[in-house]
């Protein structure tokens, strides 16, 4: 590996975590429009779960930034955290729920746009 490699990996790393943390955002911008929403339909309090995304999606968020430095660092002690096992229960299965949780709790909030009929 060249010094340019090693350049482009440290300046395109920061990229995967910071996506992550807008997701996390539009996260918590659904769950106090769901509020809102549902404080005005006296729906029950399903906005509660996008809080609970935001928590999934916080966890690949941090195992991302281990992860990444890990693969930066080069070093074997760290060879663990870039094992196709680690990165399938402490990254994507989180991810996965997270992103799945909120999708489900935003249909539950806003389907009405999309099957109100005119």
């Amino acid at each position: 590996m060249n010094q340019w490699d090693i350049l482009l990996e440290v300046l395109i790393s920061p990229f995967g975590p910071v996506a992550l943390i807008a997701i996390i955002f539009l996260l918590n911008l659904y769950l106090a429009l769901s509020r809102r929403l549902g404080e005005v339909t006296r729906m029950p309090p399903y906005y509660r779960r996008f809080r609970i995304a935001a928590y999934f999606v916080g966890l690949a968020t941090v195992t991302q930034v281990m992860r990444i430095t890990a693969h930066v660092s080069h070093r074997p002690e760290s060879a663990f955290l870039l094992s196709p096992t680690f990165s399938l229960f402490a990254f994507h299965l989180p991810l996965l729920i997270g992103v799945i949780v909120g999708i489900h709790t935003a249909w539950r909030y806003w389907s009405w746009l999309l099957t109100e009929e005119q």
